[in-house]
């Protein structure tokens, strides 16, 4: 499944490894965090062109494997984005063992 950042920008669910506020960033080790991705070219800002500057509509930082990308979607929109992904998977797999049992039952 696939999480949307905003502007056109997805990620896949299970490459996802934290999504933080962006706030945590500005100062201290994280501010460094930052440009340590920025200089290694791994920092994709998905904010729209016109806001892409402002340090007030950056709300998350999404970090997975390969990138870490900045959005203007709050972390919980996200976080609850991503669990509403997972929670479809489990009544999916319960579906799926419910129609087996009744099979096996038949």
């Amino acid at each position: 499944m696939f999480l949307h950042l905003g502007n056109g920008v997805s990620v896949r669910t299970k490459d996802v490894i934290a999504i933080h506020d962006y706030a945590l960033f500005l100062k201290g080790s994280g501010s460094e965090f930052l440009a340590r991705e920025k200089a290694a070219g791994r920092l994709e800002n998905t904010l729209p062109l016109e806001i892409r500057q402002d340090e007030e509509a950056k709300k998350s930082l999404i970090i997975t494997n390969e990138k870490t990308y900045l959005s203007a979607i709050s972390p919980w929109t996200l976080k609850r984005r991503s669990q509403m992904v997972y929670d479809t998977m489990d009544i999916d797999k319960e579906a799926a063992e419910m129609d087996a049992a009744e099979i096996t039952m038949e």
